[in-house]
């Protein structure tokens, strides 16, 4: 008898914890950092060039294809300087926040937010694996993949499908949301069906009530700003507005406020992937200048991280990856 794709990737999942297990030097302890307290903004902060549109974009979109699809795999038996990189210079960054309107007597819940993995020719599977695995010993009660999954094919995605299924342990499960290179090459729902494979969900304009230690919240998904079609209608059709928000795209957040949503996570942004010392970021991937770290708006609060992976270039140089966790409790 055949084995459903989902067994397949849970046994070699466990096979490769068990061998993990039994090697303590390639676990290597996260670093810590606190971030700093949410910046305030005022809703007026605008970068002169939309990043999200034009010929910048769509320069960003097709080199960024080229490179990935047919110039990097000629170069990946000789050289994979990212991956070298991220195993030294990923991260842990920690925030403890209370949303206005998050629920009343709701449970103190422990989010993990991992976004832009990037699976493609920089990111070697097993790097990820090691990373994945020290970060579930953080004990999650959720895990938000906040899109970017692959770089510039959807099937990507299949040589780190067995890293991902430790994800599902976290008690409220692991959600998926797409990101504009979620939608670069071959079909979205491909990917989306081969993470439910795994037991990895998706919300894409879609919410969904999630029950914790005697209490409930709404998490929703609202797809991608540049490639997918967001719809706020659908997001809020089934429970009114989510008390927590995945949007790959951090420029979903004032349209997230105006909709009175508590929280929302993005990623997109790298961190700016290459920043000057104290300087500003050279990949500026948010027209609102919602680059890294916590905002506030109202009675709103953004989390964006820096993320995991790297395109165009294998390097980052001050916006270090990393993975974010969030401890949320009632104001």
């Amino acid at each position: 008898m055949m084995k459903s794709p989902a067994r397949r990737f849970r046994i070699s999942a466990m096979t490769l914890l068990a061998a993990t297990h039994t090697q303590e030097e390639s676990v290597t302890p996260l670093r810590a950092r606190r971030l700093d307290p949410p910046r305030v903004m005022t809703g007026n902060e605008r970068r002169l060039m939309n990043p999200n549109r034009g010929l910048i974009k769509l320069f960003d979109r097709y080199a960024d294809i080229f490179i990935s699809r047919f110039v990097y795999p000629l170069l990946d038996p000789l050289w994979n300087p990212y991956s070298w990189q991220l195993a030294r210079r990923f991260g842990l960054a920690e925030a403890k926040l209370s949303p206005a309107d998050w629920p009343r007597g709701l449970a103190p819940l422990r989010v993990l937010l991992i976004t832009d993995i990037h699976a493609g020719i920089f990111l070697k599977a097993e790097t990820l694996w090691r990373i994945i695995h020290d970060l579930m010993q953080l004990a999650p009660d959720m895990v938000v993949v906040g899109g970017d999954l692959v770089t510039g094919h959807v099937n990507e995605a299949t040589k780190i499908l067995d890293g991902l299924v430790p994800l599902t342990r976290a008690p409220l499960g692991a959600w998926f949301c797409f990101g504009n290179h979620d939608y670069f090459g071959g079909d979205p729902e491909e990917l989306r069906k081969n993470l439910a494979a795994i037991g990895i969900r998706t919300l894409r304009n879609d919410s969904t009530m999630i029950h914790h230690c005697g209490g409930s919240f709404v998490l929703g998904g609202i797809d991608d700003r540049i490639m997918g079609q967001p719809n706020w209608e659908q997001v809020l059709a089934k429970h009114g507005p989510p008390h927590l928000l995945m949007a790959h795209n951090p420029d979903h957040f004032y349209e997230a406020q105006a909709r009175g949503v508590p929280l929302t996570l993005s990623g997109h942004t790298h961190g700016g992937q290459i920043r000057l010392p104290n300087g500003p970021a050279i990949i500026r991937q948010s027209r609102f200048c919602l680059d890294e770290g916590l905002f506030s708006f109202g009675q709103s609060l953004l989390v964006v991280s820096r993320g995991l992976g790297s395109i165009l270039l294998p390097i980052r140089w001050g916006a270090d990856p990393e993975a974010v966790l969030i401890e949320i409790t009632p104001p």
